[in-house]
């Protein structure tokens, strides 16, 4: 589930195959967008609120008119199911994370597909693109690391901004096509990672002592 930038509204992904949109105040949905191929795994809003994105087993991503229910884009090209979407704060970006660990980001205006990261080797959980006009994004995932990616260029650096120029200077050292650096824990699959409004990087997660 997501909740939209004007609280009361809400959108739901389903095992049925559809996402719906909901309002507080009614027991009903008001939308209920339907396409996908498979259950429908992770949702999220476009800042201005107009659209719907949502990510499936069946390996694609869409993005749905509120106001008509219409999918209006269609993104291909991940290799397993869609588990975590994120929209840049400046709506022109979609990054979806995989099941086996790919990280995708697509134009809004054209759905093509500007880059395909590859570094976790496990299932990316959760994808989040810093506040303001950056490309800064974040993963966490099953292999217990936060991951930044420069969403501008396929090979790091480039304009992602000051954060993620200082953020290049900590990390294991190995670098992967787009990877700014590499956050390791201790024994915690990172299950949700988030930018606070002054852009500050939270991670959560679950402890997984040894056997």
């Amino acid at each position: 589930m997501a909740f939209s930038a004007v609280s009361h509204y809400f959108v739901s992904g389903s095992h049925d195959r559809t996402a719906r949109l909901w309002s507080t105040d009614h027991v009903y949905p008001l939308r209920l967008l339907a396409g996908h191929l498979s259950s429908v795994d992770c949702v999220t809003f476009h800042p201005n609120c107009n659209y719907i994105a949502s990510g499936s087993s069946d390996k694609t991503c869409r993005m749905w008119d509120i106001c008509s229910g219409n999918c209006v884009r269609l993104f291909k090209g991940l290799r397993a199911p869609v588990t975590a979407l994120s929209m840049s704060s400046c709506g022109k970006l979609l990054a979806a994370g995989a099941d086996d660990g790919q990280i995708m980001v697509w134009d809004l205006a054209t759905s093509n597909m500007l880059h395909s990261f590859r570094g976790h080797t496990g299932s990316v959980h959760s994808v989040d693109f810093a506040l303001g006009e950056t490309t800064l994004l974040a993963s966490g995932g099953q292999d217990g690391t936060v991951r930044l990616w420069d969403a501008s260029s396929g090979a790091g650096g480039g304009d992602a901004g000051a954060s993620a120029s200082s953020a290049a200077a900590v990390g294991d050292g190995a670098r992967h096509p787009g990877e700014l650096t590499c956050l390791k824990t201790k024994q915690t699959r990172v299950l949700k990672v988030r930018f606070s409004r002054t852009n500050l990087l939270l991670a959560a997660g679950a402890f997984a002592p040894d056997k």
